[in-house]
């Protein structure tokens, strides 16, 4: 598997993204082909989308806000943004609140402040599940390409790990998800549970040339891959949370703690 990242030019609110990121590719003699993965900071995205909020805009702030603000000593304008983007708050601690967007758990709702500018943060892409198949398309139709697959990315903590890796936060082209259930395991014994993650797994792949700092290189080609491309991909990353191990034992501890 080969991978190699794009140096972008500063991305601005409003910019059009596919169109910077050919115009790079034709600069560099470079061009996508046949199986490629294309592997998009979802920050720039949400940049050209003019998701950039300047904190001194946001003027109502709810009583919830504020005493969460209190409770982990944050501004108060971030945790109003936060909870307008978040399904759920889960919980938090010092300078962090964990949050549920999207169907899946993130830090701070995903709402970034770094490269953000002065007073200034990026909420999450808009319309996640959309714009990954019209960025996906439109450069399947640019390179006329039969297999193409997209992803934008994001970072994420483990628990009880340091660092991040990477997660796709919305996928197109492929199937996200190999189903191993049932497959033998060395000593012929059916697997029961084993599923990989395959999109999460070349996410942070790229994860080691993403970089949205001085670096500029936001964007990831993924080459000789050999995952299963599709037009109707039938697996999800996503899980209930009845389903989830953390969210299940949490729950049982919190409760447990009430009690």
């Amino acid at each position: 598997m080969e991978l190699f990242a794009l140096k972008l030019p500063l991305i601005k609110k409003g910019d059009p993204l596919l169109n910077i990121i050919i115009s790079v590719l034709d600069e560099q003699g470079k061009s996508l082909k046949e199986g490629d993965i294309v592997v998009i900071a979802e920050k720039v995205v949400a940049t050209s989308q003019g998701r950039v909020v300047s904190l001194s805009d946001v003027k109502k702030i709810s009583l919830d806000a504020k005493k969460l603000s209190e409770l982990y000593d944050m501004d108060e304008r971030y945790v109003e943004l936060i909870m307008r983007e978040s399904s759920m708050i889960i919980g938090g601690m010092t300078h962090v609140i964990l949050a549920k967007v999207n169907d899946f758990l993130i830090a701070n709702a995903g709402i970034d402040q770094s490269n953000a500018g002065p007073n200034k943060v990026v909420l999450l892409p808009s319309n996640l599940k959309k714009i990954v198949w019209e960025y996906r398309d439109s450069l399947k139709k640019k390179y006329n390409l039969k297999d193409l697959g997209l992803i934008i990315a994001d970072s994420r903590v483990q628990p009880l790990r340091k660092g991040t890796i990477g997660i796709a936060i919305a996928t197109a082209g492929f199937e996200p998800i190999e189903d191993l259930i049932g497959h033998p395991d060395l000593f012929n014994r059916p697997m029961e549970i084993t599923t990989r993650a395959i999109a999460d797994d070349l996410a942070s792949a790229a994860q080691f040339l993403l970089s949205e700092a001085d670096q500029r290189t936001p964007v990831v080609i993924i080459r000789n891959s050999n995952i299963e491309f599709t037009e109707n991909p039938v697996s999800t990353p996503e899980m209930e949370a009845e389903k989830c191990l953390y969210m299940n034992i949490f729950s049982k501890y919190l409760q447990s703690l009430e009690k």
